[in-house]
């Protein structure tokens, strides 16, 4: 079912680019982790990351995304820090079984649903990564606007 009023509003946030094959974004997010505990940072969740492109050639390109505790975190190279990480006017659906397939189910339904009532996107898609051991789930969110 697709929530259409969603949104993403969060405070003191890392990110970083990446860019790998799209197996391997587990192990892009285990990195991306780790950098941000190495830098004296506390992660405080959810992680989160945005795909930028549609991986045809199986790589994608993004941004990865994770809220800590701390109000600032000294950042260099192609680390970032946000004080507000805000998104309005999203429309967003929850995967949590079969992730790889009910990914692409659920990026289908998205898009379905824009054309079905005249929205656009203007973001890329958004994954808010959730649950735990026993029962994983993700957020699939999206920024929109009308086609006016």
């Amino acid at each position: 079912m697709i929530n259409p009023d969603d949104s993403i509003r969060l405070t003191n946030v890392l990110s970083k680019a990446y860019s790998c094959h799209y197996v391997d974004i587990d192990k892009a997010a285990e990195v991306f982790l780790d950098e941000v505990i190495k830098r004296g940072a506390t992660p405080k969740g959810p992680l989160f990351y945005s795909l930028e492109n549609v991986p045809s050639d199986e790589r994608v390109r993004g941004e990865l995304f994770m809220p800590v505790e701390e109000s600032y975190i000294k950042t260099s190279g192609d680390m970032y820090f946000h004080s507000y990480f805000n998104i309005e006017d999203m429309i967003s659906i929850c995967v949590h079984t079969d992730m790889e397939q009910n990914t692409e189910v659920a990026y289908f339904m998205l898009l379905a649903h824009m054309e079905e009532v005249g929205l656009r996107p203007t973001t890329p898609f958004f994954h808010v990564v959730g649950g735990d051991d026993s029962f994983q789930y993700v957020f699939i969110k999206v920024g929109v606007a009308d086609l006016d």
